[in-house]
């Protein structure tokens, strides 16, 4: 098994081996961040497969190998907010009188135990685009609102407006779930 600055000097030289240990490590992980960012598995794979060929082509780049995974992350991370901002060239406004009737200390729902990982998952992929981008960018990747603003190119109190209507969008999902669960 090959470590860290191993696989990083493979990959410099281009050695498929430590390319291939490189994805076998990674991989699953950086999936997982691309499922977030993604509204289908396809979306995902191919976000995944993007990510990973810039990671080859960048990775000498990389100044410090401790923080590695990091970067790597950031950069399925901004790919993924890179993709978005294509397709979506017109920005979420929201109003901050009403967003701000639900507090960003807010339970998510109590009823969350009862769902699967993979089900809250799929419930937050129902968000729109930008909700579930931010709400992933700040309780998931655990981004401040000035990181957010500036990745999505928006003010501080649009972040935390979105962020507010994001998790009571999806502790309503969250309830309406499980209330059918319940009925089931």
């Amino acid at each position: 098994m090959l470590t860290n600055e191993e696989i990083i000097s493979g990959c410099i030289k281009n050695d498929r081996r430590a390319q291939k240990e490189l994805f076998d490590r990674f991989g699953a992980k950086m999936f997982g961040h691309c499922l977030r960012y993604s509204k289908s598995n396809a979306d995902a794979q191919d976000l995944l497969q993007e990510g990973f060929i810039k990671i080859f082509d960048s990775i000498n780049s990389l100044r410090e190998t401790h923080g590695f995974e990091g970067w790597m992350t950031r950069i399925f991370i901004n790919l993924a907010l890179s993709k978005y901002r294509k397709a979506k060239n017109n920005p979420i406004l929201v109003d901050i009188e009403s967003a701000n009737a639900a507090t960003d200390t807010e339970d998510v729902s109590a009823n969350i135990e009862e769902l699967s990982a993979d089900e809250v998952l799929e419930l937050m992929k129902q968000l729109p685009d930008k909700y579930g981008i931010v709400l992933n960018m700040f309780a998931i990747d655990k981004l401040s609102h000035k990181e957010i603003a500036q990745l999505l190119n928006t003010t501080e109190s649009n972040s935390k407006s979105i962020l507010s209507r994001a998790r009571k969008m999806l502790k309503d999902q969250i309830d309406n779930k499980t209330k059918k669960n319940n009925f089931e």
